[in-house]
């Protein structure tokens, strides 16, 4: 009957088909059944929603709490996972994001959340990150998670609408992440804007697309059109997050 379940921590968030309330709980009983570190379960209504992208929730089983600590390569976050975004299917593009990050960078996270990308690329590659988000409650999650992975010094966090950051930050970075698919490409010209020489810029999108490829076109033709002035690009496919709806991304990189 779910169909999709995101485990965040100790949570369990359950997609539903139509069903009534007796089922839901039913197969929320079930869950942490299976699954026996889950401690809470809610159901999410809808989509990803608004300023702050968050989900809307109701309490199903368990403990009646949305906060938890999530772990993931070989780092923790403290979540909350009703009042900040964060999705646990990023956590191999994180990665994939670590591995192409050279040793000391100097990094923008244009929209930061909890810290996930961040603090991920400050441990690994001791990359000095300056975190910009605009959603309060994350910023002083970002701040305790930033503590609690021990990289507080290599990692700033600036509550502020991304859109004002070039007259906040007065450096320039190597490389630059735009992951906020549904709206990032308001924000090119600021990234053009922090961008250093050979700087290089993941940005992210949804996209409509009958499969990869198409989707694909049509990222690459958003790209030369947004970064008018990139040596080179790749695109490729993130996830699935709709019926013929891709997250993808495409490596930038400026001359």
């Amino acid at each position: 009957m779910a169909v999709g379940i995101d485990i965040v921590g100790d949570i369990a968030i359950a997609r539903f088909e139509e069903a009534d309330k007796a089922l839901k709980r039913n197969a929320a009983e079930a869950i942490m059944d299976k699954m026996k570190n889950v401690k809470a379960v809610f159901e999410q209504a809808g989509g990803i929603e608004g300023e702050f992208r968050l989900r809307r929730l109701e309490h199903l089983a368990g403990e009646e709490r949305t906060t938890t600590v999530h772990r993931e390569n070989g780092c923790s976050f403290r979540v909350d996972v009703e009042r900040c975004y964060f999705s646990p299917r990023l956590s191999t593009e994180r990665q994939r994001l670590s591995e192409q990050t050279g040793e000391g960078e100097r990094v923008l996270n244009m929209f930061a959340g909890v810290g996930p990308f961040s603090i991920l690329l400050a441990k690994r590659r001791r990359a000095e990150v300056v975190s910009c988000e605009l959603n309060r409650t994350a910023c002083i999650l970002h701040a305790q998670n930033n503590r609690l992975n021990k990289v507080a010094e290599l990692v700033e966090v600036i509550n502020a609408d991304a859109g004002l950051l070039p007259a906040i930050v007065r450096e320039k970075f190597q490389r630059i992440i735009m992951q906020h698919p549904s709206r990032a490409d308001a924000f090119a010209a600021q990234a053009v804007a922090l961008a250093d020489r050979g700087c290089t810029i993941h940005y992210y999108r949804h996209v409509l697309g009958v499969d990869e490829s198409e989707a694909g076109e049509r990222l690459a033709a958003e790209v030369e059109r947004l970064f008018p002035g990139a040596s080179v690009y790749s695109v490729r496919r993130v996830r699935e997050v709709g019926p013929r709806w891709l997250e993808m991304v495409a490596d930038v990189r400026l001359p």
